[in-house]
């Protein structure tokens, strides 16, 4: 395995990420690879501007990835600051990069990048490469945005009973187990997700038949996934509100929310679904997307980027 990747540019938002992933490798006892993917500019001299870079650009860009590298290690403290990590300046297109190098020599164990670019407006919006890297990764990827929530907060999973959810639980419960986390599964529910409860055509059952009926959804997920924790570290939470809306809510109070890539009504064409895309742009702390293990794209094809609305 890789260990884990995590792409820079020098932005607070990218080191941010930076800061995230050297925890997280700690937490994996695994390597980091930082990467800085670019293209040359006006920036690097109008000798850059043709096919082939000169050596003492491409090592000035490295020797920027360096930098960054040792200032995140000083801020990190042990045991993060000791991580085995490397430093990477390859020339290429940023979102490219990342993602062949997420499956080059067997997939990587963590994707890690930063959240935010600006609109035309200044507002901070998800920036292009993390879109494209969250819509085409095969491996996790996590978002971060922001230094982060501190420590102690749980890792919260949302789920719908889908089979994706059921793989996003059993990720969020390996981290919850290794970093001594709480785990809180939640699941958000209106009548017309839930669909008509057995024996009830013709009429209504009353709210609470369906917040019973949601909650045993939420159990039978739990079974499945077979999270190994003990039960005073898993939280269950059934919310009668609109999925977008309560993980958003959720995720004030979480130190990392777990999300399928897609869920229940999602298409097999689609990549991301619009509660995931949604978590991932407005979410208040690190979002992490998953994928069930056999979620590959046909060799050769560009996944569709369409999002499920």
């Amino acid at each position: 395995m890789q260990g884990v990747i995590v792409g820079v540019d020098g932005s607070d938002e990218a080191g941010y990420a930076l800061d995230w992933a050297l925890r997280e490798a700690a937490s994996l006892d695994a390597p980091l690879t930082v990467v800085h993917a670019w293209e040359p500019t006006w920036h690097d001299g109008p000798r850059a501007a043709g096919a082939d870079v000169p050596a003492d650009v491409a090592a000035e860009r490295l020797e920027r990835v360096r930098a960054w590298l040792d200032a995140a290690r000083a801020r990190a403290g042990e045991p993060a600051a000791r991580v085995d990590a490397t430093a990477h300046a390859p020339r290429g297109d940023a979102a490219a990069t990342l993602l062949r190098l997420s499956q080059d020599a067997g997939p990587a164990d963590a994707l890690v990048v930063g959240r935010t670019g600006r609109g035309r407006l200044g507002r901070l919006v998800l920036g292009s490469v993390p879109s494209a890297v969250v819509q085409h990764a095969t491996v996790p990827v996590t978002v971060v945005r922001g230094p982060g929530l501190g420590p102690g907060r749980p890792v919260v999973v949302g789920v719908d009973g889908s089979p994706t959810s059921v793989h996003a639980v059993r990720h969020a419960a390996a981290v919850a187990l290794r970093t001594g986390a709480a785990l809180e599964v939640l699941l958000c529910w209106q009548i017309t997700s839930l669909a008509p409860l057995p024996d009830s055509w013709g009429w209504a059952p009353p709210i609470d038949d369906y917040e019973r009926f949601a909650a045993v959804r939420l159990d039978e997920v739990l079974d499945t996934a077979g999270v190994g924790l003990p039960d005073d570290r898993v939280v269950r939470s059934v919310r009668h509100v609109t999925p977008p809306k309560g993980v958003i809510e959720a995720s004030s109070h979480a130190g990392r929310l777990v999300l399928g890539n897609r869920g229940a009504g999602g298409f097999d064409r689609l990549l991301v679904g619009s509660v995931t895309r949604h978590a991932v742009e407005y979410a208040h702390c690190p979002v992490t997307v998953v994928r069930p293990p056999h979620a590959t794209h046909p060799s050769g094809e560009r996944p569709d980027s369409s999002e499920n609305r």
